[in-house]
């Protein structure tokens, strides 16, 4: 075991997985609590997966003790699944393992092949668009206005990392961190540059996202980014709620109206039940701080995200309660726009802008609750927002919120 000691002023080991770069690719690797003689049990492993569409697909996983989750750097670094104490994380989509970007044709269906590799447990949306596929207008190399294909949620989910690191912070307390580099670029088009680092402490109920989105171009660019967290059984489940402090509720579609009155509660799987997406505004704390959680029905297990609403101010809900063959799953999502066509979001103002080596920086936290005792604090935490603040709801699709 070889790594770098010192980062700052703390030790540390680090561990360089990729670097295209430098010419460095580590298949398969380990280090736990054992390799620097430390009470306790955690690890992160790294190993490539054989076979069908998963061939060539990068898995890092890591484990806290209490907590573990998947890391994919083939995948944008997204996280596949986790678990905590035995509760499962995620979802069970009818994609199975994950996809290689090289079986992903984003074109397919009309603009729909994202789904092709679509499983995670957190996926992003962007980094150059998100949300509805559609026609966008921009101007070519040679100065013309030209129509262009966006595709559901864009690339950066099936874009691989070209830097990929562990790192075990060792003072003043263990921290566990994968760091990846991902890059979103094209000539004549977007050169973006994504640096995120996926971090946990030893027994810890959560994990923490940092992203850093910055624009390579000398002249400005656009960016979104949507992080899309989804769950299934055992916590979603007929009689699961949400819980968040809404402030704002728009049905995105007449399909979405249809629920309106229990767009914070599910049902049992159904088959052939087609998409409820809810637009949101949410509360947050003197900070800007907010929360959102899904409870499972007699509310003894949770799932809970925190994100700063200065960063990713909208929130989307997305209902998917259809059978457990073809997907049943809810999603959690924050993002910096509703996930709209671009042309559309572009007009209501809520697509970033960033100037010429300007960086968005992003913080998310995803945590696991289990215990009626802990569930309820989750709750009177999440109720405490909302203090003064009276939730408006509509029934129907709003003006601004959602194409009408």
């Amino acid at each position: 075991m070889s790594g770098e000691k010192t980062v700052g002023v703390k030790p540390v080991f680090k561990k360089v997985l990729t670097d295209v770069d430098r010419g460095i690719y580590v298949e398969s690797w380990e280090v736990s609590n054992e390799d620097f003689g430390l009470d306790g049990r955690w690890c992160i492993k790294k190993c490539r997966l054989r076979g069908g569409t998963s061939e060539g697909v990068d898995i890092i996983t890591v484990d806290n003790g209490a907590l573990s989750f998947t890391v994919i750097p083939t995948r944008g670094m997204g996280i596949w699944k986790g678990e905590f104490k035995g509760l499962p994380l995620g979802w069970e989509s009818p994609v199975k393992s994950p996809v290689h970007p090289h079986y992903i044709n984003l074109e397919a269906r009309g603009g729909l092949g994202w789904l092709d590799g679509f499983n995670e447990w957190v996926v992003r949306c962007g980094l150059g668009s998100l949300g509805a596929p559609g026609i966008d207008t921009i101007i070519d190399n040679m100065g013309r206005r030209r129509e262009v294909m966006l595709t559901l949620h864009g690339r950066i989910a099936n874009i691989p990392a070209s830097e990929v690191k562990c790192r075990v912070y060792l003072e003043p307390s263990v921290k566990l961190s994968v760091e990846g580099v991902v890059y979103e670029r094209s000539m004549f088009g977007p050169n973006l540059k994504m640096t995120t680092e996926i971090s946990t402490t030893p027994n810890s109920n959560t994990l923490k996202i940092t992203d850093r989105i910055e624009n390579l171009k000398s002249t400005p660019d656009e960016m979104q980014i949507l992080y899309h967290c989804n769950y299934g059984v055992p916590l979603l489940e007929d009689g699961a709620r949400l819980v968040a402090p809404f402030h704002k509720v728009a049905p995105r579609d007449e399909r979405a109206a249809e629920g309106i009155e229990s767009f914070d509660e599910f049902g049992p799987p159904e088959s052939g039940f087609v998409e409820q997406v809810y637009f949101c505004k949410l509360v947050g704390d003197g900070r800007g701080y907010t929360k959102a959680a899904l409870l499972n029905r007699d509310r003894t297990r949770a799932a809970s995200i925190s994100f700063s609403l200065s960063e990713l101010p909208y929130f989307t809900v997305w209902k998917n309660t259809n059978s457990l063959e073809e997907g049943y799953v809810m999603g959690l999502e924050p993002g910096t726009s509703f996930p709209n066509h671009k042309s559309f979001e572009r007009r209501m103002g809520r697509v970033v802008n960033l100037k010429p080596g300007e960086t968005y920086e992003v913080t998310l936290e995803l945590s696991a609750h289990v215990g009626a005792e802990e569930v309820r604090r989750l709750e009177d935490e999440i109720e405490g927002l909302m203090e003064g603040v009276e939730t408006e709801i509509f029934r129907n699709p709003v003006e601004g919120f959602s194409p009408t």
